[in-house]
C-alpha cells in the first residue's frame, strides 16, 4: 500500500517536472548553425562562475578530472562507490584503465549530479573531461535544468530523459 502511494507521488511530481522541462527546452534550445558550435555571451557578473573560480584557485587550479572529483568527493564528504551506485555507474569509475583517461558525457554528467554541482561547477567539471552541454541538445538542457532546480535524484532525471528524448542518463554523448 505505502509503495502505490510513493509512485503516485512520484508519477505526479513527475509529470509536473516534464510540463516545466519541456518550457526550459523551448525557451533555451538553439540548434547549431552548419559546424559552428554555440557561443552564449558571458554574463558580466554571475556569482556561482566566481565561486567557482575562487574554488579552482584556492585548490591549486587542478586540471585533471579524476583529481577534480576527488578533492569533491572529500568535501562532500562521500565516496565515488556511493554516487556509483546511485546513479547506476561502475564502480570502478575513475580507475585510469585507458590512457590517457577518458571518460563518457554521460558518466561524467552523472558525478556531477551525484556531487550535487551547481550549473558553473557542472560546466567547469564537464570542461576538464572535454565535454559540454549544449543548448542544441534536448537531452543536455534537460540535464541543465535539474541541476539549476537542484533534482539530483536518479529517478527523476532518468524519467524526464526517457519521456522526452526517450534516451538515459549513460547514454548522453
Amino acid at each position: 500500500m505505502f509503495s502505490y502511494l510513493k509512485n503516485k507521488k512520484d508519477n505526479k511530481r513527475r509529470s509536473q517536472y516534464i510540463d516545466e522541462v519541456k518550457i526550459f527546452i523551448q525557451v533555451h534550445f538553439v540548434r547549431e548553425r552548419s559546424n559552428e558550435k554555440y557561443n552564449p555571451l558571458t554574463l558580466k557578473t554571475d556569482p556561482e562562475r566566481d565561486a567557482c573560480i575562487e574554488w579552482y584557485n584556492q585548490h591549486g587550479n587542478p586540471d585533471s578530472f579524476s583529481d577534480i572529483v576527488m578533492i569533491y568527493l572529500n568535501e562532500k564528504n562521500t565516496t565515488i562507490e556511493n554516487i556509483a551506485s546511485a546513479y547506476k555507474l561502475d564502480s570502478d569509475i575513475l580507475s585510469n584503465k585507458n590512457n590517457p583517461f577518458t571518460i563518457s558525457k554521460g558518466y561524467a554528467s552523472a558525478i556531477c549530479l551525484g556531487l550535487h554541482l551547481n550549473f558553473s561547477e557542472t560546466k567547469a567539471l564537464l570542461n576538464k573531461a572535454g565535454h559540454a552541454l549544449t543548448n542544441s541538445s534536448e537531452a543536455d538542457l534537460i540535464i541543465r535544468f535539474c541541476i539549476e532546480n537542484g533534482i539530483y535524484d536518479f529517478g527523476d532525471i532518468e524519467y524526464l530523459l526517457s519521456m522526452i528524448c526517450d534516451t538515459n542518463l549513460k547514454e548522453l554523448v
